[in-house]
C-alpha cells in the first residue's frame, strides 16, 4: 500500500468512527485511536509505522497544541490560579503520586516507566476539557474558567515532568528555562495588553493589505516554530513551545476578528485532518495489552478513580456552586490527547516500551468512556442572557 493510500485509509476511517463515537457522547479520539489499532499490525496489518508517519505525526501534534494554546489566555490563569491549583492537586498530583509509588514498589515497574505511565493515565486533557466546556457552554460560568485554569496548570506540569524525564541531565536547565519563558510570556502579555489598541491597529492595517492574511498566519506559525525550536535546543520538548506560543496569540494582539478567523481555520484543519491523523497514527503503534500488564492496567484505573474522584467531588461541593459535583467529575475525570501525546512522545523517544505504551492508551480510552458521560446538560444551569 502506498503512502497516500495509507493516509487516505487512516483519515477516512478515523473521521467516520470519530463521528459515530461522538453521536454516542464518546470522545472522537476513541474512534480515531481504534482506527489505527484496527488498520495497524495489531489487527489487519494494512498500515505500518514508518519515518514519514512519524514526521506527519509531529507536524499534526504541533498544530494541535498550538491551537490549544491560542484558545486560552494568561488572564484565565491569573484570575483562577488558586482554585485551579487546588483542582490540579486533586485531579492530577494526588493520584499521580500514589500511582507512581504503587507502580514502582508494588507492580515492579522501573522508575521512568512508572512515572511516564502514571502521568499519561492521571493527566486530564485540555483538549477534551475544552470540547466539553464548549459543548455544554460552561465558559459562561465561573466554574468553567476554574476547570480551564486547572487543566492548563496540570498540562504545563505534565509536559514539564516529561521534559525532565527525557533529559534528566538538563533538569535544572529545564526548570530555569520554563521559569524564564513563563516570566517573559507574562511580561510580554502584560505589555501587549497595555498597548493593545496600537498593536491591534497594526495587525488590522496589515490584514487590509493584499496577501496580508497570508503574512499574519505565516508569522504566527513561524513564531510557534521558533519558540518550539528554542525549547528543544535547551532540552525541553517542542510541545511546550507550541503551547506557550499559542497562549500569547490572543484577541488583544491580533484583534477579535483575526483571532476568530485564526481559531476557526486551525480548528477546521485540526478537526478534519491533524487530530484524526495524529491519533490514528498513535493507534497504529498500539498492541493489545499483554496478559502480564492487565493487572497493572486495572490497578492504575482503580487508583485514578478512587483517589481523584472523591477529592474532586468534595472540593467541587465546597467551592463550585454553579455546577453539580458530578459535572466536575465528568470534566476533570476525562482523559484524552495530552496523556496520549505524553505516552507517544515517550514511546517515540525510546523511553517507554510497546506494552506499557498500549497500557497507557487503553487506560486513557477507558477513563474517557467512564467519566465523559457524567456531564449532562440538565445538571448545568446557565445564567440568563
Amino acid at each position: 500500500m502506498t503512502l497516500i493510500e495509507s493516509i487516505f485509509l487512516l483519515l477516512f476511517l478515523a473521521l467516520i468512527l470519530g463521528e459515530i463515537f461522538e453521536r454516542f457522547r464518546i470522545p472522537a479520539i476513541v474512534g480515531e485511536l481504534l482506527t489505527g489499532f484496527i488498520l495497524g499490525p495489531a489487527v489487519l496489518g494494512l498500515v505500518s509505522m514508518n519515518a514519514v508517519f512519524k514526521g506527519l505525526s509531529e507536524i499534526a501534534l504541533f498544530f494541535l497544541i498550538l491551537l490549544i494554546g491560542i484558545e486560552v489566555t494568561t488572564e484565565t490563569l491569573v484570575k483562577n490560579y488558586r482554585l485551579g491549583t487546588l483542582f490540579t492537586f486533586t485531579s492530577f498530583i494526588a493520584p499521580l503520586l500514589v500511582m507512581v509509588v504503587v507502580s514502582q514498589f508494588i507492580l515492579g515497574l522501573g522508575e521512568p516507566d512508572a512515572l511516564i505511565v502514571s502521568i499519561s493515565v492521571a493527566v486530564p486533557s485540555i483538549s477534551i476539557v475544552s470540547v466539553l466546556l464548549k459543548n455544554f457552554r460552561l465558559l459562561k460560568l465561573d466554574a468553567g474558567h476554574v476547570f480551564l485554569a486547572s487543566v492548563i496548570i496540570t498540562d504545563i506540569a505534565a509536559f514539564g515532568i516529561l521534559s525532565a524525564i527525557i533529559s534528566p541531565e538538563k533538569i535544572y536547565t529545564d526548570i530555569i528555562g520554563v521559569a524564564v519563558l513563563l516570566a517573559v510570556l507574562f511580561g510580554a502579555d502584560y505589555e501587549i495588553r497595555k498597548h493593545s489598541d496600537i498593536i491591534v491597529s497594526l495587525f488590522e492595517r496589515l490584514h487590509a493589505r493584499e496577501r496580508g492574511e497570508k503574512v499574519i498566519f505565516g508569522a504566527i506559525i513561524v513564531s510557534g516554530l521558533v519558540i518550539s525550536t528554542i525549547l528543544e535546543m535547551i532540552g525541553i520538548t517542542f510541545v511546550l513551545g507550541a503551547f506557550f506560543a499559542g497562549i500569547i496569540i490572543s484577541e488583544v494582539v491580533i484583534g477579535p476578528d483575526l483571532h476568530n478567523m485564526l481559531t476557526s481555520t486551525l480548528t477546521r484543519l485540526n478537526d478534519s485532518f491533524f487530530i484524526p491523523i495524529f491519533f490514528s497514527i498513535a493507534g497504529v503503534e498500539m498492541t493489545l495489552p499483554e496478559s502480564g500488564t492487565l493487572l497493572d492496567l486495572l490497578v492504575l484505573l482503580l487508583l485514578t478513580a478512587a483517589i481523584g474522584a472523591p477529592l474532586n467531588y468534595f472540593l467541587s461541593r465546597k467551592y463550585l456552586k454553579s455546577v453539580k459535583p458530578r459535572t466536575t467529575l465528568g470534566i476533570l475525570g476525562s482523559r484524552g490527547s495530552v496523556g496520549i501525546i505524553i505516552a507517544t512522545v515517550a514511546f517515540d523517544g525510546g523511553f517507554l516500551g510497546n506494552s506499557l505504551y498500549s497500557l497507557a492508551i487503553f487506560a486513557t480510552l477507558i477513563l474517557s468512556l467512564v467519566f465523559t458521560p457524567l456531564v449532562r446538560k440538565k445538571d448545568i444551569v446557565l445564567p440568563e442572557s
